[in-house]
């Protein structure tokens, strides 16, 4: 069976694609899939809430899909021109595909569910309970800089910090 991503022009092949390029995957030496799978679900929280808690102050004003968030300007690199995105991650996301449908490659059941994991959570009818204190609305890679002075560290997962206001 191959595996193939969601249409590019629909609020979930934008995220299942944002996902696959956010998220710790299997390429890294301490990949987890179940750390990977939790820290997606934070990742669609924290774009559910911007979509539904004034996106205007997360850089998507008049946003009314995640993909106005995906794409909103300065938010998430390479993502600025969606559907249309840079060729360093349509690329790093081809090969995923690739070793995913290549059976004969050993790691292809690691990205097969990494894929899988992506597609799953962003068809999930709904975002995950906010555990933070306060509305989750940012991520970073872990050890980055804080998004800004407004920004607490909520927690790390998989490679990324999350971050609440």
């Amino acid at each position: 069976m191959t595996i193939t991503l969601p249409d590019r022009n629909t609020d979930e092949g934008a995220e299942t694609r944002l996902l696959m390029s956010e998220a710790r995957g299997p390429s890294f030496a301490s990949f987890n899939l179940s750390d990977t799978t939790r820290a997606m679900a934070l990742m669609d929280l924290v774009l559910v809430n911007r979509l539904t808690n004034r996106p205007g102050r997360f850089g998507a004003p008049g946003a009314s899909t995640l993909r106005d968030i995906i794409k909103a300007k300065g938010q998430f690199a390479g993502f600025e021109t969606y559907p249309n995105y840079d060729s360093r991650i349509v690329g790093r996301l081809q090969n995923m595909l690739s070793i995913a449908n290549n059976t004969s490659d050993r790691r292809s059941g690691d990205f097969t569910s990494f894929i899988q994991a992506a597609i799953d959570r962003a068809n999930a009818p709904n975002a995950i309970v906010d555990p933070s204190p306060g509305l989750l609305c940012a991520w970073r890679t872990a050890g980055a800089s804080s998004p800004g002075s407004a920004f607490t560290l909520h927690v790390s997962v998989a490679g990324n910090d999350f971050y609440y206001i």
